[in-house]
């Protein structure tokens, strides 16, 4: 009985090891796909559409998420057979868009931002209402621009409305102390 015991054994594993196949896959490309339906092309213009994993992540910052989410030298190996001088790349999201503009060899020249009706940094927030208590904040807009990846100017346009009264405030984040700005 013993025999016949170890020999199930040994043929049950002899039978399981030569039953597994080793199956050798082929490589796989991973690269950018010119024909994904997020991007759509006007001459040497180009338009992106954001796919955000949350809520304002490319709001927060949107020249980080396009270097995290968008690779300019793959993109120009796709389009090398056109010769382009310079490329201009525009991100855009529910909330307003980036617009990046790339020398031929990939490198961002400059950008320019424009978002409405986003959520403000919490000093401009304090800073508008401590000014205008009993005000209600009913638009607002972000534009700024820059070189490279630095913004060099910036400024908020909010629209401020108390009953029939409606006031429109300009705010420019760098500057110190009496940042708020006004007209009636």
């Amino acid at each position: 009985m013993k025999t016949f015991i170890l020999s199930l054994l040994l043929i049950a594993v002899t039978s399981f090891s030569q039953a597994q196949e080793i199956t050798q896959l082929e490589e796989a490309k991973v690269g950018f796909a010119p024909l994904d339906a997020k991007i759509t092309r006007e001459g040497d213009n180009f338009s992106y559409k954001v796919k955000e994993s949350y809520a304002g992540e490319f709001v927060k910052d949107p020249i980080g998420f396009m270097k995290a989410n968008f690779d300019i030298n793959t993109f120009i190996a796709e389009y090398s057979t056109e010769d382009f001088d310079s490329y201009q790349v525009t991100f855009t999201s529910k909330k307003g868009f980036l617009a990046a503009d790339f020398d031929g060899v990939g490198n961002l020249v400059s950008t320019y931002l424009k978002f409405k009706d986003i959520v403000l940094p919490l000093d401009i927030r304090r800073e508008i209402y401590m000014a205008n208590k009993g005000w209600e904040m009913v638009g607002n807009r972000y534009i700024a621009s820059g070189r490279g990846d630095l913004i060099e100017k910036e400024g908020y346009r909010i629209k401020l409305k108390n009953g029939n009264q409606k006031r429109v405030m300009k705010i420019d984040p760098r500057d110190s102390g009496t940042s708020v700005a006004s007209s009636n």
